[in-house]
């Protein structure tokens, strides 16, 4: 079904609206002011809002409303849906808490809500959410600060936490194209957005957030048809026995068993991650192409790091490549002798820009290596620049040009910035962590495999 209502609305109405900054009815509207389509304040007081015209009930906008944020007080939000299904409102996002996860009588509320909504050909996000973000569109119907803007679309079941990753990638520099805060999910649910997702050209992967899904054997379905075409990464709050019971009572949703999420998971081709940055990790692998076998080549300036993502690689089920004798001469035919050429390759502290040009060039170039990691711990010593490293690698990769994918992982804190953002500029997702690294470089071995690609 298409939600184009949701993520490119015509007429947006805000229904709360307001212009006391200690209210969410503020935030929203202000982020809403910078959206290019048409926004109106819906506030039974004030005239304006926020310096704009505003209306006493939506029925009284003059032009047609696509999507309706409501940020009302719960006792006004059945008459509020009632009202937007009258004025013909496509869809609502209901921020309003108070219904589902409170207990049986707010789930009764909120059925009828769906009721009200699909008796007019309406549907609803939420309750209990956060709102949607598509920063394609740039378009915030939060109360939150705006996403970077990327490729990744994350669905999120718990708002807080949503909100909480979307600060955290802010720092990291992840972008999202878009943000989804389902909250209870009385009506729209993970298995129709992705269904939609499946096919918008602004999102190359998909990231979950789950705490519980109310059909299990149609997320299945969608699942299995979404994954032919894009990646989708889940991370299911709710494994334990007393976190499914936190997170039934956090969304009023069916926690079950792991075991049974997990096979539902494997059956449906989705990529299982252990934690928030593992998720993050995965999701943002797929700026590159997808890998033909699972044989890793690492090269790096520092032996420890290089050591420490041999581990994490091994522990994901990916093996180091096995290097061409060719390879490993031609690499000791001008790395110092005190560097080891056999893989990891680890080029000391002294390897300049050249040399990560000409190490990346040979590794990518060997029919033995499937995938390149490179590890750099950016030196400030000798005259080097810090982004001389991330040079060399960039070129080496646009002169093999051989469809293999490249993975970085850059650390020196602050150090590293200027490095990692001209990676990231060039499609190289860069880490600053091997288990991270580790993950990424996973997720491309296992979706290639999902999709039969892998030729080993």
């Amino acid at each position: 079904m298409g939600f184009e209502y949701l993520f490119h609305p015509k007429g947006i109405a805000v229904i709360g609206a307001s212009n006391d900054p200690l209210k969410l009815g503020y935030e929203v509207f202000k982020n809403l002011k910078k959206y290019d389509g048409k926004v109106y304040p819906v506030n039974v007081k004030d005239e304006t809002v926020q310096g704009v015209k505003a209306y006493r009930s939506v029925l009284d906008i003059p032009d047609e409303i696509d999507l309706a944020v409501v940020v009302v007080p719960k006792r006004f939000v059945k008459g509020t849906i009632e009202d937007c299904g009258k004025k013909g409102v496509k869809g609502a996002v209901i921020i309003t808490a108070g219904f589902g996860e409170t207990g049986e009588e707010g789930k009764k509320e909120e059925r009828e809500l769906v009721e009200i909504a699909h008796r007019y050909g309406m549907r609803l996000i939420g309750p209990n959410c956060v709102g949607v973000v598509n920063t394609k569109a740039n378009m915030n119907a939060t109360f939150i600060t705006d996403p970077k803007k990327g490729d990744v679309a994350f669905i999120s079941q718990s708002g807080a936490l949503g909100a909480g990753i979307v600060y955290k990638t802010i720092k990291e520099g992840i972008g999202f194209s878009k943000f989804i805060s389902v909250g209870n999910m009385a009506d729209i649910d993970f298995a129709e957005l992705m269904d939609y997702l499946a096919d918008d050209d602004d999102d190359r992967a998909i990231a979950l957030y789950i705490e519980g899904i109310k059909d299990g054997r149609r997320f299945i379905e969608v699942a299995r048809r979404v994954t032919k075409k894009k990646p989708v990464i889940a991370l299911k709050a709710g494994r334990s026995e007393s976190g499914a019971r936190a997170a039934s009572s956090h969304t009023g949703s069916l926690a079950g068993s792991w075991k049974i999420y997990e096979a539902a998971f494997k059956q449906s081709g989705v990529l299982i991650a252990d934690t928030i940055d593992d998720m993050l990790s995965m999701a943002r692998a797929f700026t590159q192409p997808l890998p033909k076998g699972r044989r890793v080549a690492i090269m790096t300036n520092a032996g420890g790091p290089g050591v420490l993502t041999a581990d994490a690689v091994d522990a994901k089920g990916l093996r180091l490549a096995n290097l061409e004798e060719k390879t490993v001469e031609e690499l000791r035919s001008f790395l110092p002798p005190m560097a080891a050429v056999k893989n990891p390759v680890d080029m000391i502290a002294s390897a300049r820009g050249e040399d990560y040009y000409r190490t990346a060039k040979l590794l990518l170039q060997d029919p033995n290596v499937d995938m390149l990691i490179s590890i750099c711990v950016v030196p400030t010593f000798a005259g080097m620049t810090p982004t001389e490293h991330a040079e060399g690698v960039i070129k080496a990769m646009k002169e093999v040009n051989n469809g293999k994918p490249v993975l970085a992982f850059f650390m020196a804190g602050y150090v590293s910035e200027k490095a990692k953002e001209l990676l990231e500029s060039n499609g190289v997702p860069t880490y600053e962590r091997p288990e991270d690294v580790a993950s990424a470089a996973y997720a491309l071995v296992k979706f290639a495999e999902d999709k039969g690609l892998l030729e080993e």
